[in-house]
């Protein structure tokens, strides 16, 4: 007998069904929970449910005081990011004050915070992580004299196990060592793996923070071009493989920072099965996997490879960007990277790893998820139709799948550094494309953060465009 599907799924599927033929078109209002509930017969908690089954999907977005409306699907074409891989030599990594500055402008509180990727802190579970780290001193679960070891607290490595199955890798507790965020566990992996001079594949573009690391341990960069959309290219990365010294390829095939490109199944699948066939180690970044726009959390690599594949990541971008609270699992080199985090730092501070993993635990954390993957993917909506609509012709954009970044394209002759000149002189940050490439690449490109698209932003994003527009008219 065929298993009847819950009440709310019917209800959800019956009214995607008339979002996808029209019935409610895109920007329309949907029927109030109340009258959607009343009109169907069924209860307000149902109602609920199928609207957040909405929701989920991205078919509908709720706006406050307003109530739930069908979102829009579909770009301007004249935004569409199009770029062509193009293929470059080995280069040292070296990085510039520009790349510093970005660091310090983001805590300027005067400054339009376009600039940096930190996420919202008025969409962070700040409240209720306090309650918890005063809960554990309540209970002398915590003191100063707390014993620690290299690998970190066991709860927390149990928690982080237990989500890992959601993106169809099924971790061992006892593989993950806790971080100081994912920049510490991508810098043990790559010292794991390379030796001072050694050549390191990177997405291009690649977020500046992993350019500042393969500075500071001495490596080499080859830039291998990513598309806006699936990521990094896996032709020109074959190509490169095959005419290069590679030791160790670094990449984020989850909502890259800055395209915010997600990599389908299929070519995450090629790539394990390519850098295995080398005997080549992935240093893989999956920091914004869980901030998806899709109806399923994206799978890693290292689903198809466990041994060669160090997985990194951290709570920074969803939970606390102050706890500094990171992870790698990495897989056959699990003891070499444990030996190097106790010969640089002998373990990561207690009391965070003690929070998160009670968070974890008492089930906030997938309605936390579920609550910011809406708010990111409405800003992102947002601020996508707000350069549309103030930026001038020629401006295109990289839409992303998650996470709450956007790469743009300058219209010609504007440049990303005279652009950052003058943003700066009225207050704006933002992060020119030159800094994502280890040889000064993206000239015309700039990245946005939409985590802070709020009414007070989008008068600064006004200001920007205009910026741009005459800068474009010279």
């Amino acid at each position: 007998m065929e298993e009847k599907l819950p009440l709310y799924e019917v209800f959800a599927a019956e009214l995607q069904a008339q979002i996808l033929a029209g019935t409610f078109p895109e920007g329309s209002r949907l029927p109030s929970l109340r009258e959607a509930a009343t009109q169907r017969g069924v209860s307000l908690s149902t109602a609920i449910e199928a609207y957040r089954i909405l929701e989920d999907k991205g078919l509908a977005e709720a706006r406050p005081q307003s109530g739930h409306y069908v979102r829009k699907r579909h770009r301007s074409p004249r935004m569409k990011m199009e770029v062509e891989p193009e293929q470059t030599d080995p280069t040292g990594v070296a990085i510039d004050e520009l790349s510093m500055r970005l660091f310090r402008d983001r805590l300027d509180p005067d400054f339009a915070p376009f600039g940096a990727a930190s996420p919202d802190p008025e969409l962070l579970p700040t409240v209720k992580l306090d309650r918890i780290v005063a809960a554990i001193a309540r209970e002398g679960g915590f003191s100063l004299d707390t014993s620690f070891t290299p690998e970190g607290v066991e709860e927390l490595r149990q928690g982080i196990a237990r989500r890992a199955f959601a993106s169809g890798c099924a971790l061992d507790p006892e593989e993950i060592i806790v971080t100081a965020g994912c920049s510490e566990a991508m810098t043990l992996s790559l010292l794991a793996v390379c030796s001072p001079g050694d050549l390191v594949a990177i997405e291009s573009p690649a977020y500046f923070g992993i350019l500042l690391i393969l500075e500071a341990l001495g490596l080499r960069a080859l830039e291998i071009p990513a598309l806006p959309g699936t990521g990094l290219s896996l032709d020109a990365l074959e190509f490169a493989l095959d005419h290069h010294p590679v030791k160790a390829l670094l990449a984020m095939t989850n909502f890259s920072n800055p395209l915010g490109s997600l990599m389908p199944d299929e070519s995450k699948e090629r790539l394990a099965a390519l850098l295995a066939l080398r005997g080549i180690p992935l240093v893989e970044n999956d920091i914004y996997g869980e901030l998806y726009f899709g109806e399923r959390r994206p799978s890693v690599v290292k689903s198809w490879n466990r041994d060669s594949v160090l997985l990194c990541s951290s709570f920074s971008k969803d939970l606390s960007p102050g706890y500094r609270i990171g992870w790698v699992a990495a897989g056959e080199r699990g003891q070499l990277v444990k030996k190097l985090k106790m010969a640089t730092s002998s373990g990561t501070s207690v009391l965070p790893q003690l929070t998160i993993a009670r968070y974890l635990e008492t089930g906030g954390y997938d309605a936390h998820l579920r609550s910011i993957r809406r708010a990111y993917g409405q800003r992102v909506e947002g601020m996508i139709e707000a350069i549309e609509e103030t930026f001038p012709e020629g401006t295109s954009i990289a839409e992303p799948q998650g996470g709450y970044l956007l790469w743009l394209r300058l219209p010609p002759p504007v440049t990303a550094g005279e652009l950052f000149v003058e943003a700066a002189k009225s207050r704006i940050a933002i992060a020119p494309g030159p800094v994502f490439s280890p040889s000064g690449k993206f000239g015309d490109c700039i990245r946005l953060n939409a985590a802070v698209w709020t009414e007070k932003t989008e008068k600064d994003l006004a200001r920007l465009g205009k910026i741009v527009t005459r800068l474009a008219e010279r």
